[in-house]
């Protein structure tokens, strides 16, 4: 069984190695980090009212900021949320398209390209 201090540790070094993929994803990860911790007090703070419920609201208030900038993006700005890469080829396809004006579907190309290399004269073909 691993420790809390591996646990922690693990969660922190892929956090680290995360990267922003939409518009949303900050948002989403301030909610994951403050709506726990923020429930987690209210819940040791249970007797005193007052704390229980700005510790709640607190908690409360991420969720509803990334509720309302994914509905603000679904209708404005739908592109924002999809993915970075998604966003590259888009634009990469746009400016081809701008360039040669062909109405020919473009592929973009994300990987190196392979180079066959002729075999000289005096070797066998495999």
């Amino acid at each position: 069984m691993m420790k809390p201090g591996d646990a922690i540790g693990s969660f922190t070094s892929r956090a680290g190695v995360v990267r922003v993929r939409n518009a949303l994803n900050p948002m989403l990860w301030t909610t994951a980090v403050v709506f726990p911790t923020s429930l987690l007090a209210a819940y040791f703070f249970r007797d005193d009212d007052i704390l229980k419920y700005a510790l709640a609201a607190f908690g409360a208030f991420p969720v509803l900021v990334t509720i309302i900038a994914y509905f603000i993006f679904l209708f404005r700005d739908p592109d924002r949320l999809q993915s970075e890469e998604y966003l590259l080829q888009h634009q990469a396809m746009q400016i081809l398209y701008k360039k040669d004006a062909v109405t020919e579907s473009v592929e973009v190309i994300t990987e190196a390209p392979r180079l066959e290399v002729e075999p000289s004269p005096g070797e066998k073909k495999p």
